[in-house]
């Protein structure tokens, strides 16, 4: 069952030893399923015609404010899988949490969600995949973040195919393996681990 609680270690960005990381990484299992990375290329980053990805996925942050507070937060990210993925054996269930493991050393309570349950999210902080994603093209110098989009005119914040080329990705792989992790805050509650890797996915011509 989805889990009702909504806060806790498990639920935050956690920094995780490499040496862990590589274990969870051994325990592997299946398949992984690849979540193609959708971002417009620099050229077109002012092409809003919902086809370009200029407001939605890791640029969802430049589309219309939820609130009158304010424009989105710019580590606001969605991660939308495409149903030929969502329809393989294996896929997690709608809202059933589990651990996801990231390959440079982050661990954060993550599920799939919405409609056709097509989005990957984390569980209870809409930021958490973009601190994690974006932060990585940040550290090394491939985009500045933008304290307010609505004023990136030029969106130079704007994650483009160039950016990610030069990351070398253009894809997320998750994957489960056949270890569990304890609630801390909750020890009766227990998680699958999954890895969470950025790779690069060639393009299926087929």
């Amino acid at each position: 069952m989805p889990i009702k609680k909504k806060g806790g270690a498990l639920y935050e960005l956690t920094q995780i030893p490499m040496q862990s990381v590589l274990e969870y990484q051994s325990h592997e299992i299946g398949e992984p399923f690849v979540i193609r990375l959708k971002v417009p290329s620099e050229a077109d980053r002012f092409l809003d015609d919902h086809r370009h990805y200029t407001k939605s996925n890791l640029n969802v942050c430049y589309s219309a404010p939820r609130t009158q507070n304010g424009p989105r937060n710019w580590y606001e990210t969605q991660l939308c899988v495409s149903k030929s993925v969502t329809c393989l054996p294996g896929y997690p269930q709608k809202k059933i949490p589990f651990y996801a493991v990231t390959d440079d050393g982050y661990g954060f309570l993550a599920h799939t969600e919405s409609s056709a349950n097509k989005q990957f999210a984390a569980v209870g902080d809409e930021l958490i995949l973009g601190r994690w994603l974006k932060g990585r093209l940040v550290k090394e110098g491939l985009v500045v973040p933008c304290s307010n989009t609505a004023a990136d005119t030029e969106r130079k914040s704007m994650i483009t195919k160039e950016m990610l080329d030069a990351y070398g990705c253009n894809a997320v792989a998750f994957q489960k393996t056949d270890l569990y992790i304890e609630d801390p805050d909750r020890p009766a509650d227990k998680y699958e681990i999954w890895t969470l890797k950025l790779i690069w996915a060639e393009e299926d011509n087929g």
